[in-house]
């Protein structure tokens, strides 16, 4: 039961989490070109990938730094080749630098210079992932992009976190004890107690009325009988409850204060 009502929620949130993350790799993305182009202009050299003078082949700064603060995983790529990559433990593990970019990729960033933001399953895992191209910006972008930037979340790894989540807040919040339930049926019954005194009080005053209107008071003397009929049944439904949930309480349990059994009295006449 817990499991399935933990699986709706989850699937309840997920477009929420999915379009946040989302956003937020985008923004990740943003935030490493930013960081790459102020080392200089990114060019190629040989087998590298360059900002300046800095290569960025296994980069061990730019990428920890900017993963650690997005809690994404975030690779570089030098033409459709991996070569550096970093992602926090949440964000699932870090692509294979010398690896090649998934085919939608360097159909949408590369031949189209688009950003791509969707689904893809990599090494059998489903992964939300935004990338977008990495332009040099000195050739006028005659040859195409350089590489690409890309920031992922592994969502099958966020599922059972999630998930995980769920069930320990379950399993570490303690539930209502009979106890608390007997507290609120103590209040409820106190409120049933009132109405039923209120209705007595008028049944008894509705028969000296009566009584003093002689035969023009016996409709309205019914009418107090009725009246004096349900206070005596609402005090003992209210004798019965409190009866029962005294034998339910565990032996050590005190019943809940101003918890007193009564008897049902007659009616007023």
């Amino acid at each position: 039961m817990v499991a399935a009502v933990n699986q709706e929620l989850i699937e309840s949130l997920r477009p929420i989490w999915t379009r946040r993350i989302s956003d937020r790799a985008v923004s990740a993305l943003e935030l490493l070109e930013t960081m790459i182009r102020a080392y200089g202009v990114v060019h190629r050299k040989d087998h590298e990938l360059r900002a300046g003078e800095r290569v960025l082949n296994d980069d061990r700064e730019l990428l920890p730094r900017v993963a650690r603060c997005t809690s994404l995983g975030l690779s570089l790529y030098l033409g459709n080749r991996r070569i550096a990559s970093f992602a926090v433990l949440d964000a699932g593990a870090a692509g294979e630098v010398g690896g090649f970019a998934d085919a939608a990729l360097v159909d949408a960033v590369l031949r189209k210079r688009e950003t791509f933001r969707g689904t893809l399953v990599l090494d059998g895992r489903r992964h939300l992932v935004a990338c977008r191209p990495l332009m040099s910006l000195q050739s006028h972008d005659d040859y195409g992009p350089l590489g690409m930037i890309e920031a992922y979340q592994d969502l099958d790894s966020l599922d059972a976190m999630v998930d995980t989540g769920l069930r320990e807040g379950v399993s570490g919040r303690p539930g209502p004890t009979f106890r608390d339930h007997a507290d609120r049926m103590e209040d409820v019954m106190h409120f049933i107690d009132d109405v039923g005194r209120r209705l007595q009080l008028l049944a008894l005053n509705g028969n000296i009325l009566a009584a003093q209107a002689g035969d023009h008071g016996r409709a309205f003397r019914v009418v107090c009988r009725e009246l004096g009929s349900l206070a005596a049944q609402s005090k003992e439904a209210v004798a019965r409850v409190r009866r029962l949930t005294q034998e339910l309480l565990p032996e050590e349990d005190d019943p809940p204060p101003g918890f007193v059994l009564e008897e049902p009295t007659p009616d007023p006449e």
